[in-house]
């Protein structure tokens, strides 16, 4: 049967949409809170410290084709805000807090992504290197990366980092990480990774994936909860779904 051009369009719009369960666009976690409210910082989830230290702004995952994932968190990140090396902050005599890792979950599954490489409490030592899909066993909370310290104020329960010990590296090749300055004290951080692991890929195609992310190991700015997808895929579905609309239509019209 000879299909019309709409036809054929259609047709692989709804072809790209079926095989979407592991390629499900653009999802987004955004910071609900913007900016910072001293009084209830350290209940409220909002920044404690600096925003230009500090401060998340989302997280975009892009499911690519052949299993590729690139990750952008955009936020605040430095001493003096602004660093794309992502190097240590210190405050006063707090100890030195690093980049957290984006930490994922869904059904019994959990894995960490870490920003910078470091093992259960030093960065820099072996364990999960930076830029690496890792199904891990469980999730550190700031509290036990920085040995329980009361030198400042910080949140000690929120999980940080993902636990090296007995981590699989679940992506193919060499993962990366690319910090770049968006403008001020902002900077943004792409990870690249590619990876055959069909429970994470899966656990992106809906609402399945939660997501943690701490700015730093202090856990003064966080962000958690389920990716959407961003307007424009949701548009594209629709458009997908209109049409299926109007074929039927033209169909029965000819009839």
């Amino acid at each position: 049967m000879r299909m019309t051009s709409a036809a054929a369009f259609l047709a692989a719009a709804l072809l790209t949409i079926s095989t979407g369960s592991v390629q499900a666009g653009v999802l987004t976690l955004t910071d609900v809170y913007g900016g910072q409210n001293p009084g209830s910082a350290k209940n409220n989830g909002d920044v404690i410290g600096l925003l230009k230290q500090f401060d998340i702004d989302s997280i975009s995952f892009s499911m690519l084709s052949g299993g590729a994932v690139q990750i952008n968190v955009r936020m605040n990140y430095g001493q003096n805000g602004g660093d794309t090396t992502l190097s240590g902050i210190n405050v006063g005599s707090f100890p030195t807090v690093h980049p957290g890792d984006i930490l994922v979950t869904s059904g019994g599954n959990r894995w960490a992504i870490p920003l910078v490489t470091h093992n259960d409490f030093t960065v820099g030592m072996a364990g999960l290197d930076a830029g690496n899909l890792y199904s891990v066993s469980g999730f550190l909370t700031s509290g036990t990366v920085l040995n329980n310290t009361s030198a400042g104020t910080y949140r000690p329960a929120e999980f940080v980092w993902g636990e090296s010990t007995g981590a699989i590296k679940k992506n193919t090749g060499a993962g990366s990480v690319a910090a770049t300055l968006l403008g001020g004290s902002e900077i943004n951080v792409a990870i690249n990774f590619t990876s055959a692991d069909t429970n994470f890929l899966e656990a992106f195609s809906g609402s399945g994936s939660y997501v943690q992310f701490a700015a730093a190991t202090c856990a003064n700015d966080l962000v958690a909860g389920n990716p959407v997808p961003e307007p424009m895929s949701l548009s594209l579905i629709g458009a997908g779904l209109l049409g299926l609309g109007l074929l039927k239509r033209k169909r029965s019209k000819n009839c």
